[in-house]
Protein backbone atom coordinates (compact mmCIF):
# COMPACT_ATOMS: atom_id res chain seq x y z
CA UNK A 1 0.00 0.00 0.00
CA UNK A 2 0.88 3.61 -0.30
CA UNK A 3 -0.07 6.63 0.88
CA UNK A 4 0.64 10.47 -0.95
CA UNK A 5 1.96 13.34 0.89
CA UNK A 6 2.45 16.76 0.41
CA UNK A 7 4.59 19.55 1.89
CA UNK A 8 3.88 23.39 1.99
CA UNK A 9 6.94 25.28 1.95
CA UNK A 10 8.30 29.08 2.50
CA UNK A 11 10.02 30.22 -0.88
CA UNK A 12 12.23 32.68 0.50
CA UNK A 13 15.34 30.22 -0.55
CA UNK A 14 15.21 27.17 -3.12
CA UNK A 15 11.61 26.13 -2.69
CA UNK A 16 9.10 26.47 -5.68
CA UNK A 17 5.82 25.71 -3.83
CA UNK A 18 3.93 21.98 -2.90
CA UNK A 19 6.32 18.92 -2.87
CA UNK A 20 4.65 15.10 -2.64
CA UNK A 21 6.46 12.17 -2.05
CA UNK A 22 4.79 8.27 -1.67
CA UNK A 23 5.19 6.64 1.60
CA UNK A 24 5.12 2.64 0.75
CA UNK A 25 3.89 0.91 3.59
CA UNK A 26 5.64 -2.29 3.32
CA UNK A 27 9.04 -1.06 2.40
CA UNK A 28 8.18 1.68 5.28
CA UNK A 29 10.13 4.28 3.43
CA UNK A 30 9.24 8.04 2.14
CA UNK A 31 10.24 8.78 -1.61
CA UNK A 32 12.57 11.56 -2.75
CA UNK A 33 9.90 14.82 -3.05
CA UNK A 34 9.02 16.12 -5.90
CA UNK A 35 7.44 19.40 -7.14
CA UNK A 36 3.97 19.04 -6.83
CA UNK A 37 2.72 22.20 -7.44
CA UNK A 38 4.91 25.56 -8.33
CA UNK A 39 3.60 28.36 -6.29
CA UNK A 40 4.54 31.09 -3.67
CA UNK A 41 4.54 30.83 -0.36
CA UNK A 42 2.05 27.47 0.31
CA UNK A 43 2.97 27.09 3.85
CA UNK A 44 -0.28 25.44 4.66
CA UNK A 45 -2.82 23.37 2.60
CA UNK A 46 -5.39 21.28 2.79
CA UNK A 47 -6.99 18.72 -0.10
CA UNK A 48 -10.20 16.52 0.05
CA UNK A 49 -10.81 12.86 -1.41
CA UNK A 50 -12.11 14.58 -4.78
CA UNK A 51 -8.18 15.94 -6.23
CA UNK A 52 -8.95 19.41 -4.99
CA UNK A 53 -6.08 21.23 -2.92
CA UNK A 54 -6.49 24.51 -1.05
CA UNK A 55 -3.30 26.87 -0.30
CA UNK A 56 -1.87 29.33 1.31
CA UNK A 57 -0.47 31.74 -1.70
CA UNK A 58 1.48 34.82 -1.78
CA UNK A 59 1.07 37.50 -4.94
CA UNK A 60 3.50 39.67 -4.64
CA UNK A 61 2.37 42.04 -2.23
CA UNK A 62 -1.28 39.92 -2.24
CA UNK A 63 -1.75 37.35 -0.06
CA UNK A 64 -4.28 34.81 0.54
CA UNK A 65 -6.01 31.32 -0.62
CA UNK A 66 -5.71 29.33 -4.02
CA UNK A 67 -7.74 26.14 -5.12
CA UNK A 68 -5.97 23.36 -7.30
CA UNK A 69 -7.71 20.32 -9.16
CA UNK A 70 -6.18 17.09 -10.11
CA UNK A 71 -4.76 14.34 -8.47
CA UNK A 72 -1.73 14.03 -10.68
CA UNK A 73 -1.44 17.42 -12.37
CA UNK A 74 -3.23 20.01 -10.49
CA UNK A 75 -4.27 22.80 -12.57
CA UNK A 76 -5.51 26.35 -10.82
CA UNK A 77 -9.24 26.83 -10.42
CA UNK A 78 -8.96 30.58 -8.86
CA UNK A 79 -7.14 32.78 -6.18
CA UNK A 80 -8.99 34.74 -3.36
CA UNK A 81 -6.00 37.50 -2.43
CA UNK A 82 -6.27 41.21 -0.62
CA UNK A 83 -3.37 43.33 0.08
CA UNK A 84 -1.31 42.25 2.60
CA UNK A 85 0.23 38.68 4.42
CA UNK A 86 -1.12 35.74 3.56
CA UNK A 87 -3.25 33.76 6.03
CA UNK A 88 -1.26 31.04 8.18
CA UNK A 89 -4.05 27.98 8.46
CA UNK A 90 -6.57 26.39 6.17
CA UNK A 91 -9.32 24.81 7.64
CA UNK A 92 -12.40 22.71 5.46
CA UNK A 93 -15.54 22.08 6.17
CA UNK A 94 -16.84 19.65 3.72
CA UNK A 95 -20.43 18.99 4.52
CA UNK A 96 -21.31 22.66 4.39
CA UNK A 97 -19.09 23.46 1.34
CA UNK A 98 -16.64 26.40 3.23
CA UNK A 99 -13.07 26.83 3.40
CA UNK A 100 -11.57 28.79 6.58
CA UNK A 101 -8.65 30.86 6.91
CA UNK A 102 -6.42 32.32 9.62
CA UNK A 103 -4.39 35.37 9.36
CA UNK A 104 -1.66 36.19 12.00
CA UNK A 105 0.00 39.34 10.53
CA UNK A 106 -4.10 40.71 9.82
CA UNK A 107 -5.85 39.31 13.30
CA UNK A 108 -8.77 37.76 10.74
CA UNK A 109 -10.86 34.95 10.21
CA UNK A 110 -12.30 34.67 6.38
CA UNK A 111 -14.71 32.40 5.28
CA UNK A 112 -14.56 31.09 1.65
CA UNK A 113 -17.52 29.10 -0.08
CA UNK A 114 -16.67 26.64 -2.36
CA UNK A 115 -18.31 24.58 -4.98
CA UNK A 116 -17.89 21.02 -6.46
CA UNK A 117 -15.03 22.19 -8.75
CA UNK A 118 -13.16 23.78 -6.25
CA UNK A 119 -14.01 27.62 -6.82
CA UNK A 120 -13.35 30.06 -3.90
CA UNK A 121 -15.50 32.72 -2.75
CA UNK A 122 -15.41 34.99 0.15
CA UNK A 123 -18.27 35.52 2.23
CA UNK A 124 -17.05 36.49 5.34
CA UNK A 125 -14.23 37.81 7.29
CA UNK A 126 -14.14 38.49 11.02
CA UNK A 127 -11.50 40.64 12.57
CA UNK A 128 -10.28 39.83 15.73
CA UNK A 129 -9.09 42.47 18.61
CA UNK A 130 -6.96 42.38 21.60
CA UNK A 131 -3.29 42.00 23.00
CA UNK A 132 -1.06 39.80 25.38
CA UNK A 133 1.47 40.56 27.68
CA UNK A 134 4.41 39.72 25.59
CA UNK A 135 6.17 41.45 23.05
CA UNK A 136 4.53 39.31 20.11
CA UNK A 137 1.24 39.90 21.25
CA UNK A 138 0.84 43.15 20.68
CA UNK A 139 -2.35 42.53 19.03
CA UNK A 140 -4.39 39.71 17.90
CA UNK A 141 -3.09 36.91 15.85
CA UNK A 142 -5.02 34.20 14.67
CA UNK A 143 -3.07 31.01 14.37
CA UNK A 144 -5.87 28.23 13.88
CA UNK A 145 -9.01 28.04 12.81
CA UNK A 146 -11.12 24.72 12.11
CA UNK A 147 -14.00 22.18 12.79
CA UNK A 148 -14.54 20.90 16.22
CA UNK A 149 -16.12 17.79 16.75
CA UNK A 150 -19.93 19.17 17.03
CA UNK A 151 -18.81 20.94 13.75
CA UNK A 152 -18.78 24.80 15.21
CA UNK A 153 -15.42 26.75 14.68
CA UNK A 154 -12.73 26.97 17.27
CA UNK A 155 -10.24 30.05 16.59
CA UNK A 156 -6.88 29.85 18.32
CA UNK A 157 -5.62 33.87 19.12
CA UNK A 158 -2.40 33.30 19.78
CA UNK A 159 -2.08 37.61 20.81
CA UNK A 160 -4.86 37.76 23.04
CA UNK A 161 -4.34 34.42 25.38
CA UNK A 162 -7.84 33.98 23.81
CA UNK A 163 -9.85 31.10 22.15
CA UNK A 164 -13.04 31.18 20.78
CA UNK A 165 -16.21 28.80 20.03
CA UNK A 166 -18.19 30.26 16.74
CA UNK A 167 -21.74 28.70 15.11
CA UNK A 168 -21.28 28.54 11.89
CA UNK A 169 -24.39 29.31 9.54
CA UNK A 170 -24.89 27.06 6.13
CA UNK A 171 -23.45 30.29 4.11
CA UNK A 172 -20.55 30.64 6.33
CA UNK A 173 -22.17 33.68 8.63
CA UNK A 174 -19.99 33.34 12.18
CA UNK A 175 -21.65 33.93 15.88
CA UNK A 176 -20.02 33.86 18.55
CA UNK A 177 -20.52 31.42 21.37
CA UNK A 178 -17.91 31.29 23.76
CA UNK A 179 -14.21 32.68 24.53
CA UNK A 180 -12.07 31.26 26.88
CA UNK A 181 -9.10 32.76 28.57
CA UNK A 182 -5.73 31.28 28.73
CA UNK A 183 -2.81 32.38 31.47
CA UNK A 184 -1.42 35.21 30.28
CA UNK A 185 1.73 34.66 28.20
CA UNK A 186 -0.05 31.07 27.08
CA UNK A 187 -0.22 31.92 23.51
CA UNK A 188 -2.84 29.42 22.19
CA UNK A 189 -1.48 28.37 18.77
CA UNK A 190 -2.92 25.13 17.93
CA UNK A 191 -5.57 22.92 19.67
CA UNK A 192 -6.95 19.06 19.03
CA UNK A 193 -10.07 17.10 20.21
CA UNK A 194 -10.31 14.15 21.69
CA UNK A 195 -12.47 11.90 19.52
CA UNK A 196 -15.12 11.10 22.16
CA UNK A 197 -15.39 15.25 21.85
CA UNK A 198 -15.82 15.81 25.28
CA UNK A 199 -11.85 16.90 25.65
CA UNK A 200 -9.24 19.08 23.61
CA UNK A 201 -5.25 19.65 23.95
CA UNK A 202 -4.30 23.29 23.39
CA UNK A 203 -0.80 24.02 22.81
CA UNK A 204 0.64 27.17 23.82
CA UNK A 205 3.56 28.70 21.17
CA UNK A 206 5.62 30.89 23.54
CA UNK A 207 5.07 29.31 26.72
CA UNK A 208 5.77 26.12 25.84
CA UNK A 209 2.91 24.42 27.50
CA UNK A 210 -0.06 22.17 26.73
CA UNK A 211 -3.39 22.12 28.27
CA UNK A 212 -5.83 20.00 28.98
CA UNK A 213 -9.50 21.19 28.70
CA UNK A 214 -12.90 19.82 29.37
CA UNK A 215 -15.56 20.69 26.16
CA UNK A 216 -19.36 21.09 26.75
CA UNK A 217 -21.28 20.76 23.96
CA UNK A 218 -24.05 22.00 24.46
CA UNK A 219 -22.35 25.50 25.29
CA UNK A 220 -19.75 25.37 23.74
CA UNK A 221 -17.29 26.32 26.35
CA UNK A 222 -14.33 25.18 27.50
CA UNK A 223 -12.72 24.43 31.14
CA UNK A 224 -9.23 24.09 31.89
CA UNK A 225 -8.06 21.04 33.69
CA UNK A 226 -4.72 20.75 33.57
CA UNK A 227 -1.17 22.39 32.26
CA UNK A 228 1.60 20.90 31.42
CA UNK A 229 5.43 22.00 29.59
CA UNK A 230 6.21 20.42 26.15
CA UNK A 231 9.97 20.83 27.16
CA UNK A 232 12.14 19.67 30.34
CA UNK A 233 12.11 22.07 33.05
CA UNK A 234 15.88 22.61 32.11
CA UNK A 235 15.32 23.62 29.12
CA UNK A 236 14.53 27.73 28.66
CA UNK A 237 10.88 28.06 26.84
CA UNK A 238 12.80 30.94 25.40
CA UNK A 239 14.57 29.05 22.98
CA UNK A 240 11.92 27.10 21.97
CA UNK A 241 8.01 27.80 20.19
CA UNK A 242 5.67 25.22 20.14
CA UNK A 243 4.18 24.46 16.50
CA UNK A 244 1.86 21.52 15.77
CA UNK A 245 0.02 19.09 18.50
CA UNK A 246 -1.71 15.71 16.75
CA UNK A 247 -3.44 13.06 18.76
CA UNK A 248 -3.91 9.16 17.52
CA UNK A 249 -7.82 7.79 16.54
CA UNK A 250 -7.72 6.15 19.44
CA UNK A 251 -7.51 8.85 22.07
CA UNK A 252 -4.28 7.20 23.85
CA UNK A 253 -1.49 9.58 22.73
CA UNK A 254 -0.68 13.39 21.79
CA UNK A 255 1.88 14.39 20.27
CA UNK A 256 3.70 18.14 20.01
CA UNK A 257 6.60 19.72 17.65
CA UNK A 258 8.98 21.30 19.64
CA UNK A 259 11.04 24.25 17.59
CA UNK A 260 14.36 25.00 19.63
CA UNK A 261 14.49 21.61 21.54
CA UNK A 262 13.92 20.28 17.74
CA UNK A 263 11.91 17.08 19.34
CA UNK A 264 8.44 15.52 19.13
CA UNK A 265 7.13 15.72 22.80
CA UNK A 266 5.27 12.44 23.33
CA UNK A 267 1.90 12.61 26.01
CA UNK A 268 -0.10 9.49 27.29
CA UNK A 269 -3.67 10.05 27.61
CA UNK A 270 -4.89 9.06 31.43
CA UNK A 271 -8.11 7.50 32.22
CA UNK A 272 -9.26 11.05 33.70
CA UNK A 273 -8.32 12.67 29.85
CA UNK A 274 -5.57 14.53 31.46
CA UNK A 275 -1.49 13.89 30.00
CA UNK A 276 1.35 12.43 31.42
CA UNK A 277 4.64 13.08 29.71
CA UNK A 278 5.77 9.60 28.01
CA UNK A 279 9.09 10.93 26.44
CA UNK A 280 10.89 12.99 23.62
CA UNK A 281 12.14 11.98 20.42
CA UNK A 282 14.79 13.88 18.56
CA UNK A 283 13.59 15.30 14.84
CA UNK A 284 16.46 14.73 13.59
CA UNK A 285 16.77 18.24 12.13
CA UNK A 286 16.15 22.08 13.57
CA UNK A 287 13.03 23.61 13.64
CA UNK A 288 10.45 20.97 13.22
CA UNK A 289 7.62 22.75 12.49
CA UNK A 290 4.70 20.72 11.29
CA UNK A 291 4.13 16.74 11.60
CA UNK A 292 1.09 14.39 10.68
CA UNK A 293 0.41 10.92 11.22
CA UNK A 294 -0.60 8.82 8.20
CA UNK A 295 -3.96 7.20 7.76
CA UNK A 296 -3.13 4.03 9.30
CA UNK A 297 -0.72 5.30 12.32
CA UNK A 298 1.90 3.35 12.26
CA UNK A 299 3.84 6.49 11.04
CA UNK A 300 5.08 9.88 11.28
CA UNK A 301 6.42 12.04 9.24
CA UNK A 302 7.89 15.64 10.93
CA UNK A 303 9.81 18.43 8.76
CA UNK A 304 12.79 20.54 9.52
CA UNK A 305 12.27 23.96 8.25
CA UNK A 306 16.04 25.27 9.49
CA UNK A 307 17.93 22.22 7.72
CA UNK A 308 15.59 21.35 4.88
CA UNK A 309 14.84 17.91 5.61
CA UNK A 310 12.07 15.72 6.76
CA UNK A 311 11.80 12.82 8.85
CA UNK A 312 10.28 9.04 8.78
CA UNK A 313 9.31 7.24 12.33
CA UNK A 314 7.14 4.10 12.87
CA UNK A 315 4.92 4.68 15.25
CA UNK A 316 3.87 1.98 18.22
CA UNK A 317 0.27 2.12 18.99
CA UNK A 318 1.13 0.21 22.14
CA UNK A 319 2.99 2.85 23.81
CA UNK A 320 3.11 5.12 21.72
CA UNK A 321 6.99 5.72 20.83
CA UNK A 322 8.84 6.74 17.97
CA UNK A 323 11.31 4.98 16.21
CA UNK A 324 13.25 6.15 13.17
CA UNK A 325 13.19 5.14 10.32
CA UNK A 326 15.00 7.56 7.31
CA UNK A 327 16.08 11.37 7.82
CA UNK A 328 17.57 13.48 5.62
CA UNK A 329 14.65 13.85 3.10
CA UNK A 330 14.95 16.26 1.28
CA UNK A 331 11.96 19.32 1.86
CA UNK A 332 13.15 22.75 1.58
CA UNK A 333 11.79 25.12 3.96
CA UNK A 334 9.47 22.74 4.68
CA UNK A 335 6.62 24.16 6.85
CA UNK A 336 3.50 21.74 6.14
CA UNK A 337 2.81 18.20 6.39
CA UNK A 338 -0.50 17.27 5.08
CA UNK A 339 -1.19 13.29 4.05
CA UNK A 340 -3.51 13.62 0.65
CA UNK A 341 -7.11 12.63 1.23
CA UNK A 342 -6.93 11.53 -2.49
CA UNK A 343 -4.02 9.01 -4.01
Amino acid sequence: MTQKILFGTYTKKTSKGIYEAILHEDKKELSTPELFIEIDNPTYLQSTSTGITFTVVKENELGGIASFAGKTSPQLVNTQTTVGAPPCYVGTDIERGLVFTANYHKGTITVYKVDKAGKLTVVNEVKLTGHGPLPEQDTSRVHFTDLTPDKRLVVCDLGSDKVHIYNISTDGQLTLLSTFVTAPGFAPRHIVFHPNGKFAYLVGELSSNISTLSYDSETGKFGLLQTLPTVPDNFDTANNGVAAVRISSDGKFVYVSNRGHNTIAIFKVDSDFTLSHSGYTATEGEFPRDFALDATEKFLVVTNQNTDNATLFERSSTDGTLTLLQKDIPVPEGVCVSFARFN
